[in-house]
């Protein structure tokens, strides 16, 4: 299997046949775990590794492994004992590659159909079927023209926005997965999906706030309230963010190279201990003459 045609088939499979967000999280999981295991045709796996990868609950994951299965996006088979299930991914380009030339099968079944009842037309009346081929062939081929052109650029536009989303998603996942060792719950995957959309940041953002809290140890809450201080801050690019860090780092430089001022009392009591010292001084030297006077006397 192709990971990236794959989770574009899916994305398009989606717009005709919609999915909980527990049971897109749990497909995506799948699909992770079965790429680590080389797309085995069958794979097994436990049900609370799928419960850490996805962040949902057991019950929540036997309702979305339901689901995927009656809408025909796995199949999988239960054990007895604690052993677990077996999964079996769906070939999902596959399906949609087969489903189009179903289409034009049909389609050319169609036309042949057409063109027999039209030969038994022309039988009936040679001269009322050529003005009538020649009107229908005229109205027909513009309106279908107009229409598939129509619906091309339709299909296009759907498969572009498929693709972007499907390749955004793709990236973050990813860096998700290397930086905090699984994959994104639903709710996270809209928390991102919001700094994207609404805060204008970027995916190089989104994945750079991941390996700063990759670094630091921590877990998605840190790249979160990353992503909240840069969102505040109008930080969108990764230009943006090396800009602050240069700032930073200036006003960091600034404040060591300040002098901080000397306090007055630290003055005051340098300046008592000097006078001590003079006034002790003088005592010894009137000591010392008056020894000397009581001698001579």
């Amino acid at each position: 299997m192709n990971y990236i045609k794959q989770i574009n088939a899916f994305y398009d499979r989606l717009e005709t046949n919609s999915l909980s967000t527990s049971a897109i999280a749990l497909w995506h999981a799948l699909m992770h775990i079965n790429n680590k295991a080389g797309w085995q045709r069958e794979f097994s796996v436990a049900v609370s590794v799928l419960c850490v990868k996805t962040g949902l609950s057991e019950r929540t994951i036997s309702n979305a492994r339901n689901e995927l299965k009656q809408k025909k996006f796995i199949d999988f088979k239960s054990r007895k004992g604690n052993k677990s299930a077996v999964y079996i991914l769906e070939d999902l380009s596959e399906t949609i590659a087969r489903n189009l030339s179903y289409k034009s099968t049909d389609k050319e079944n169609l036309q042949e159909i057409n063109a027999d009842n039209s030969s038994d037309k022309n039988i009936v009346s040679a001269i009322n079927a050529d003005s009538v081929s020649v009107n229908l062939s005229y109205n027909v081929s513009d309106s279908v023209s107009d229409n598939l052109s129509a619906l091309n650029k339709l299909n296009e536009t759907k498969q572009n926005e498929t693709n972007i989303a499907a390749n955004r998603q793709t990236n973050f996942f990813n860096q998700y997965m290397l930086c905090f060792n699984g994959q994104p719950n639903p709710i996270q995957i809209e928390e991102i999906n919001s700094f994207i959309d609404n805060d204008g940041l970027s995916e190089e953002v989104i994945c750079l706030a991941f390996k700063k809290a990759a670094e630091a140890g921590a877990k998605y809450p840190y790249a979160r309230a990353v992503l909240n201080s840069w969102a505040q801050k109008g930080i969108k690019t990764i230009t943006d963010v090396q800009k602050e860090q240069e700032e930073r780092l200036k006003k960091q430089t600034n404040n060591k190279k300040r002098v901080e001022p000397v306090p007055d009392w630290l003055n005051s009591s340098e300046q008592q201990s000097q006078e001590q010292k003079i006034d002790e001084k003088k005592k010894r030297e009137l000591e010392e003459r008056l020894k000397k006077y009581r001698k001579e006397a």
